[in-house]
């Protein structure tokens, strides 16, 4: 059997080991958060952590993990990684495709028949995971009017300035033209126009007829089944997603279903937090914040978590520099692991 060979390059690194079979356990800086969950389970201590906080405030530019010569490529902690940053391949298939491998479950589920693309998901998601694609029926559907212009139009542009819809536009003249008159006329975009009668109100020559029919003559206008005609669906990478469930939380229609890698909470010591924003800076899911402070301008020394959005992943007791952060996990929902020792290093894990 040959030696483990190290091989390190722009926020990769790659462990490799050749013989009866190959082994290759990969891992890549751009999609760990940093959780340390690797390091806690390795058998040999293989995996060290680098200076999380000043690393995601931008203080310094490393790598959030090393691994040493000293790993035997056994593939735990490609298991428990949560956000799939580390996996290890054997003769070129993943152990996370060979059933006699624990994997560490979670997932997130949309109904896009329940989905009706209000883009509040897309809004919170901490990892720009969500991108909602919609089409509107045309806004001219859903109002009627008219509006006209007479001889007393100086181009002055107020009306146009007014305009809450900046429907109203002032044509320049060609550069070239012999008329000293910077305008040559003014147009209405009859689809941005919501006939509100501004332009007619503020015009000081009496120069525009408004009239809108939406008031006195509802009834003409049908109202449309906007989210019969709504085009378009909601996307979830789940290559970026943590599954912190802030999408979950917050749909209107129960139309995303999370399940999160841990069970637990995250207890903070207040009294040793310091407020210095390092485990804000590091974490996956935007779980913790300063709270608001009574007196204007002052931030209370700690910080709060939202248990609903933590996934309890660890990486802000390793940015902590007082210690002042600890993840109690209850659970952790995973498949079986079929060898004692597997289950005891998971074991390890919950407290």
């Amino acid at each position: 059997m040959k030696n483990v060979i190290k091989d390190q390059n722009d926020g990769v690194i790659q462990i490799k080991r050749e013989g009866v079979e190959s082994r290759i356990l990969k891992w890549e800086d751009c999609v760990c958060v940093g959780c340390g969950i690797c390091s806690e389970i390795c058998p040999t201590k293989a995996i060290d952590m680098g200076p999380l906080g000043a690393i995601f405030k931008g203080d310094i530019e490393a790598d959030k993990l090393d691994i040493s010569e000293k790993c035997v490529l056994c593939g735990m902690c490609a298991c428990a990684c949560p956000f799939d940053a580390m996996n290890l391949s054997i003769n070129g298939k993943s152990i996370k495709e060979m059933e006699q491998y624990p994997k560490i479950k979670r997932d997130i589920k949309l109904n896009q028949d329940k989905c009706v693309l209000c883009e509040q998901c897309e809004i919170v998601c901490p990892q720009c995971a969500i991108e909602v694609e919609r089409e509107l029926p045309e806004r001219k559907t859903l109002v009627l009017g008219e509006i006209s212009f007479n001889d007393k139009c100086v181009l002055c542009g107020i009306c146009a300035e007014y305009c809450p819809a900046d429907a109203i536009k002032l044509i320049p003249n060609d550069l070239n033209s012999k008329t000293l008159k910077p305008y040559k006329e003014i147009v209405v975009d009859t689809d941005a126009c919501v006939y509100c009668k501004v332009c007619e109100k503020a015009c000081p020559h009496n120069a525009i007829e408004a009239i809108c029919y939406k008031c006195p003559l509802a009834n003409r206008i049908p109202k449309p089944e906007i989210y019969k005609e709504i085009k378009g669906q909601t996307n979830i990478d789940k290559d970026l997603c943590v599954t912190c469930g802030w999408c979950a939380n917050i749909c209107p229609k129960d139309a995303i279903e999370v399940q999160k890698p841990f069970e637990g909470e995250l207890i903070v010591n207040e009294k040793a937090c310091n407020a210095c924003g390092a485990c804000i800076s590091v974490c996956p899911c935007n779980a913790l914040v300063f709270p608001k402070s009574d007196k204007q301008g002052e931030i209370p020394p700690r910080v709060e978590v939202n248990q609903d959005v933590c996934v309890l992943c660890g990486a802000c007791t390793h940015a902590c520099p007082v210690s002042a952060l600890d993840v109690k996990r209850t659970k952790i929902n995973m498949t079986d692991a079929k060898a004692p020792a597997w289950e005891k290093a998971f074991s390890k894990l919950v407290k």
